[in-house]
């Protein structure tokens, strides 16, 4: 898995590897959808748009695991707890209790993609992530 900003929305890109994990596959069933693609086999991609992950689309995922990509959009809760797990580790990784805002999109501009940092998400979740780091240091 690896996230991906799509259309001004963080998402979760899951690959063939990770839909082999029956968890996982349980998981998306229901989930609104930002896509799916499936290598055929000329190596062409055919990118599926759907609101939301079918049992027809699953089955078309599970037929095509080792070609097949799945794109589900992120929660707001899922998306501050995403940058939070990272700014955390990397005030662990920089040993410091405190920091500054500048400082931490310093970090994370250097430890994820910076279109991700960059992103509109980002600057909508910012002041949530740095209020929950605050909170967990004092």
């Amino acid at each position: 898995m690896y996230t991906r900003i799509y259309n001004n929305k963080l998402i979760k890109v899951y690959t063939g590897d990770d839909l082999k994990n029956s968890k996982i596959i349980s998981k998306l069933k229901g989930r609104d959808l930002a896509g799916f693609t499936i290598r055929d086999e000329h190596n062409n991609i055919t990118f599926y748009d759907a609101e939301k992950v079918s049992a027809k689309e699953l089955q078309l995922v599970i037929r095509n695991l080792e070609t097949a990509t799945v794109a589900i959009p992120m929660s707001d809760e899922e998306i501050i707890d995403y940058f939070y797990v990272i700014a955390k580790v990397l005030l662990i990784e920089n040993n410091r209790e405190f920091f500054t805002e500048d400082e931490l999109y310093e970090w994370m501009n250097s430890s994820i993609d910076s279109g991700i940092v960059k992103s509109e998400v980002w600057k909508e979740v910012k002041d949530k992530v740095y209020a929950r780091l605050n909170s967990t240091t004092e």
